[in-house]
């Protein structure tokens, strides 16, 4: 196992009230069986204002919730590596936002603010009261979109890989790192990435990119004023050494921590690396309740 660094910045604190009553809808509406490889989770179809949104979950209310949510043109199945591992301990919930993986695709793409409303929309569909949101790349800013405008959602939140670094603003910029990146990646991780941005389709990736890169995600996180936690792998271009901790000291209440040697796609090529180094701002975050007062 690689050693993690850990750099600091404050210490998970108990973070606002429990969550407003509005925000506790219905329970998941539809269920689909169970996900194949990953016997702990089950596949759900949940209603979030005029869109849906799949998810892959454990669904176990006696467990602290942990929410994944995806980055630009991918799905949760390639958080499902990660979701085993925090399954062991922990009750785990991987997103397809409207319009990735598996869910019915929205007439325009949204943008990352209306993915932010959808995520947070799924976490009180699903009857989660202040689980830890995780993102990944794009899903980072979507993650702190619904941590700002939802006071009261979560207890925490996990940044991994987080775009976009003022550094790189444009379209190109970002290609250019992603290409990088890709040459880092193992093949088994390129080809899933591959699939699914086969399936969100070009001209959908193309337009999302456009909300991505003009998204202000180190100015959203001041707003955050839960504890976060900032992860990127050692090798990772798309998220630099320098940025992660610009942005971490932008945040209220956050802090870095890095797995050497690891690519973008930490969770997917490192998970059990990533589930230890975030074990203990996991177990720090104040412990969630359902709303029916179970753990």
């Amino acid at each position: 196992m690689r050693r993690v660094t850990d750099d600091r910045k404050g210490s998970p604190r108990r973070g606002p009230g429990p969550a407003r009553a509005e925000e506790r809808a219905a329970p998941p509406v539809a269920s689909t069986g169970r996900v194949r490889r990953h016997p702990l989770l089950r596949r759900r179809r949940v209603v979030v204002g005029a869109h849906t949104v799949d998810v892959r979950g454990t669904f176990d209310p006696a467990r602290p919730p942990v929410v994944l949510v995806h980055g630009i043109g991918m799905s949760g199945a390639y958080f499902l590596r990660l979701a085993d591992e925090l399954a062991v301990t922990r009750d785990v919930y991987a997103l397809d936002l409207p319009g990735y993986g598996t869910t019915p695709k929205p007439r325009q793409p949204l943008s990352v603010a209306e993915l932010g409303e959808a995520a947070a929309g799924a976490v009180a569909a699903l009857g989660l009261s202040r689980p830890v949101l995780v993102g990944q790349s794009m899903g980072c800013q979507v993650v702190v979109d619904a941590v700002r405008d939802h006071p009261g959602l979560c207890s925490g939140y996990v940044l991994v890989g987080p775009t976009v670094d003022p550094d790189a603003p444009s379209r190109p910029a970002q290609a250019w790192r992603l290409l990088r990146d890709t040459l880092r990646e193992p093949p088994r991780t390129n080809a899933l990435v591959l699939r699914d941005y086969l399936r969100m389709g070009p001209l959908r990736y193309l337009r999302t990119t456009r909300s991505m890169v003009r998204d202000r995600i180190e100015e959203d996180i001041r707003g955050c004023t839960v504890p976060g936690l900032i992860v990127r792998g050692g090798r990772d271009p798309i998220a630099p050494h320098d940025w992660v901790r610009r942005l971490a000291r932008a945040a209220p209440d956050a802090r870095v921590v890095e797995i050497p040697g690891a690519p973008h796609n930490v969770q997917h090529t490192d998970p059990k690396e990533l589930a230890a180094a975030c074990a203990p701002f996991l177990d720090a975050c104040r412990p969630a309740r359902r709303p029916d007062g179970s753990a």
